[in-house]
């Protein structure tokens, strides 16, 4: 049954063209990523957090020189963010978040081979999508912020205080693998034009988690001994950051694809 599977998935692959998807929702992805930012950092604003702390969570999965050239690029945008333009440039970030949304929508659907949904449909589950994110990411940051001390605490009570950064460590990996894996469970979910349940879409947000954590962590050891500027010049940072954005969106789209390949081959009595 593997082989069946794996055999599958490299023909579908290519068949279907997911390479050439990727890239166009990495693009998407780059239009997204300050609005969605910016709109993440607004909603920080009444809570304990800031943008250091978004820079931390991000960290173990960005390319140092990818995290420094975010961290730039939007502490520009964000000081030179006026009153009069607000209403415009909330308009705009909205927009270009929902953008970022629908590549994800139509590229699932068609790894599923589904067909494209309405365009309310899209719009609805665009913002879903956005809201299950932020939701997330609030929570990781959050989690850090009233979670450690209540570790300490206990750790300290225990007598185990050398134990505790180990511990922590580890329960923070264990957190953001956790929401990584719910977010793109929740993607599949209801993403498709047709009904899905979590029984259909297990294996491939298992499979995607894994193997995006796994590319971004092994993307961003290889950034350490490979310099874009060489070939790129002043577009290397660029370039490094829609490679990693290709990799994220490939592992979105190879989990979508081994929820189809499974569903598939139980229809047609093969496993």
């Amino acid at each position: 049954m593997g082989k069946k599977i794996v055999k599958r998935m490299i023909q579908s692959t290519w068949e279907y063209r997911l390479f050439d998807i990727a890239a166009q929702m990495a693009y998407y992805f780059l239009l997204a990523l300050f609005p969605l930012l910016i709109v993440l950092l607004s909603i920080l604003h009444i809570l304990p957090v800031g943008v250091h702390d978004v820079l931390v969570l991000i960290h173990p999965y960005v390319p140092e020189n990818l995290l420094s050239f975010i961290a730039v690029n939007l502490s520009d945008v964000l000081d030179v963010q006026r009153t009069e333009t607000l209403s415009i440039s909330s308009f705009v970030t909205v927009w270009m978040t929902l953008m970022g949304s629908f590549a994800v929508i139509r590229a699932v659907n068609s790894a599923y081979q589904f067909p494209d949904p309405s365009l309310s449909r899209m719009i609805i589950v665009g913002f879903v999508l956005v809201f299950t994110l932020l939701t997330a990411v609030i929570v990781s940051l959050l989690f850090p912020v009233f979670g450690e001390p209540i570790g300490r605490f206990i750790f300290t009570v225990l007598g185990l205080e050398e134990a505790m950064h180990i511990f922590w460590s580890f329960i923070r990996w264990g957190i953001s693998f956790f929401v990584v894996g719910i977010v793109l469970l929740i993607l599949y979910i209801i993403v498709p034009s047709q009904r899905m349940s979590w029984r259909d879409t297990w294996p491939g947000a298992l499979f995607a988690t894994v193997g995006w954590q796994a590319a971004s962590f092994g993307f961003s050891h290889f950034n350490q001994w490979n310099d874009y500027t060489l070939i790129y010049g002043g577009l290397g940072t660029i370039i490094g950051l829609m490679i990693w954005f290709f990799l994220t969106a490939f592992m979105i789209l190879l989990g979508a694809q081994l929820n189809a390949v499974i569903m598939e081959m139980h229809r047609n009595g093969d496993c």
